[in-house]
């Protein structure tokens, strides 16, 4: 089943704990919802930020892309200028590629790590100015009802976008 991450920003953490908490009496698990402010407001009664804590997971996925491509390369280079006495296969160039991409993503990945999410960039204006930002994983056929739902609760929250590339939802 595919996804939607919906955002909302919300003016402060009053406001978005009401907006969590009718998102969880609507059905939404609260892991599911994902909240983002300022490191200095009491965010206690708010879910943590998730995988929005950090940039793990977009530079994870950047390393392994690179990785795997220049482990494939170094393959093919070895693969056609190897000394005779040397033999290389399809599955040596494939394992280095594989060796490739693992380095590659576990390496970027640790790197992202100290980094904050880069996918949060737009709302760090907002989030500087004490407002909450509010992500919620939905199936694509509720997306709807959640932000009629969310309109109806509170008009002080401003709906912020979908993002199509949020994770599957398990069962």
């Amino acid at each position: 089943m595919m996804s939607k991450r919906l955002c909302f920003l919300s003016p402060d953490v009053e406001h978005a704990a009401s907006l969590v908490r009718h998102l969880e009496s609507d059905g939404i698990p609260r892991k599911n919802i994902y909240a983002m402010g300022r490191p200095d407001l009491p965010m206690g009664q708010l879910p943590g930020p998730g995988p929005e804590r950090d940039d793990f997971m977009p530079a994870f996925l950047r390393g392994i892309t690179f990785g795997a491509i220049g482990g494939l390369l170094i393959g093919l280079v070895v693969l056609a200028f190897a000394p005779s006495r040397i033999e290389v296969g399809g599955a040596g160039v494939l394992l280095l590629g594989l060796l490739g991409a693992s380095v590659g993503g576990l390496g970027t990945g640790i790197f992202g790590l100290a980094f904050p999410s880069s996918r949060l960039d737009p709302f760090e204006k907002d989030i500087e100015a004490g407002r909450i930002v509010v992500m919620v994983d939905v199936p694509d056929d509720q997306v709807e009802r959640v932000n009629a739902l969310v309109r109806r609760l509170d008009p002080d929250v401003d709906i912020e976008g979908i993002e199509p590339s949020a994770p599957v939802i398990p069962p």
